[in-house]
């Protein structure tokens, strides 16, 4: 694969109201306060990270998080292609405008793509498209973008993720008995009771070119659906052993030069136990550093491809990552003590509900680097 740089980012989370922000904030190993939602048919609160509130209706919120990506030297974008990649695309208005009217009317569908086609045309995109893949969709937007980008078909490509709460989302992963009762987000632990959903907004510019002041080079990636089950992937592993080895061959790095490892780690049983397998028979003995960044922001499914991937970036740009305090009790080696550098190869996971599996390779840019 030909390395594409993400030229410029942008995060709005629970971590922070920007990217710089919430790298800050992951550093120092705070963890944002969640707020709550009723999971109705138990009547029970669970845990959910509101991303830091700004006021704004989901439009005006797209289009800052596209200016913000964009900078103040915006030019035409004639030439670039607009990826939004979400589980929940318009969900929740949907939802809004249905309890306003006291029920569901046929008026209210909209098509697919309705959120993209108008975003195309208030921005000047050159095409438009949606991707929604579960909680791979951001890094297949990364993948397809950057392959996009290297065939020049487009000279840049805009990827923005997203997830907003939801009742479809919360009630729906609540029935499934898969978020966490206490809000104690632990992938890994033995005791692990489950996820915390969180709310996120994401976007990142993608070029053949630096740029000024370039984030990352993404050097490969990879991307495969295991249809062995239809909710999820083989607990022994071999699927996600498959997929990250795909992804090590299409960026030319063998295993041994791995430094560090961004875990899916969704604290879900089958999905804990398929990533660790995967994990064992991948590397087996020769463990890299490993770090897992959904305590900090949430799972933000459809987002998460973008969203841990700008902060695990950001955050080597700025200094280390913290340690995850319940790393000696963890089935997988996570790391005890502040570990990576801006000069670590990275491999980021993202393994998705309906077994569509993800990997990225990833190298950060230092600050001030060009070239």
């Amino acid at each position: 694969m030909t390395p594409v740089y993400l030229q410029r980012g942008a995060l709005h989370s629970a971590l922070g109201a920007d990217l710089p922000a919430a790298a800050l904030a992951l550093r120092s190993g705070e963890r944002p306060r969640a707020g709550e939602f009723l999971l109705h048919e138990l009547l029970q609160p669970r845990p959910y990270l509101y991303a830091v509130d700004a006021g704004e209706y989901l439009e005006q919120r797209l289009d800052r998080l596209v200016c913000e990506t964009l900078g103040d030297s915006r030019q035409a974008l004639d030439d670039c292609l607009l990826i939004v990649a979400s589980t929940g695309l318009d969900i929740a208005a949907l939802e809004a405008q249905v309890g306003a009217d006291q029920g569901f009317r046929h008026e209210h569908s909209t098509p697919l793509d309705a959120l993209s086609s108008e975003l195309r045309q208030r921005w000047g995109f050159a095409e438009a498209f949606t991707l929604n893949t579960a909680c791979t969709s951001a890094a297949n937007g990364l993948i397809y973008g950057a392959r996009l980008v290297a065939s020049g078909q487009f000279k840049r490509v805009l990827v923005l993720a997203f997830e907003t709460p939801s009742a479809l989302a919360m009630q729906g992963f609540g029935a499934l008995d898969l978020t966490s009762p206490s809000g104690r987000y632990r992938p890994f632990h033995p005791e692990r009771d489950g996820l915390v959903l969180g709310e996120a907004y994401a976007c990142a510019l993608l070029g053949l070119e630096p740029g000024p002041a370039p984030l990352a080079r993404l050097l490969g990636g990879f991307s495969a659906c295991d249809t062995s089950s239809l909710t999820g992937t083989r607990e022994d592993g071999s699927h996600i052993d498959t997929v990250m080895r795909a992804a090590l061959r299409s960026a030319g790095r063998e295993l041994s030069e791995i430094d560090l490892v961004k875990l899916h780690g969704t604290a879900t049983t089958a999905n804990d136990i398929a990533e660790s397998n995967g994990m064992h028979s991948l590397f087996g003995d020769a463990m890299p550093t490993l770090c897992a960044l959904k305590p900090w922001l949430g799972h933000t499914l459809g987002a998460c491809g973008l969203s841990e991937t700008l902060l695990l970036i950001e955050a080597l740009r700025q200094g280390q990552l913290p340690a995850a305090d319940y790393a000696g009790e963890a089935i997988l080696p996570l790391a005890a003590e502040s570990v990576g550098t801006v000069d670590d190869l990275l491999l980021a996971n993202f393994f998705g509900f309906g077994g569509n599996n993800a990997s990225l390779v990833l190298q950060a840019c230092r600050p001030g680097e060009q070239a």
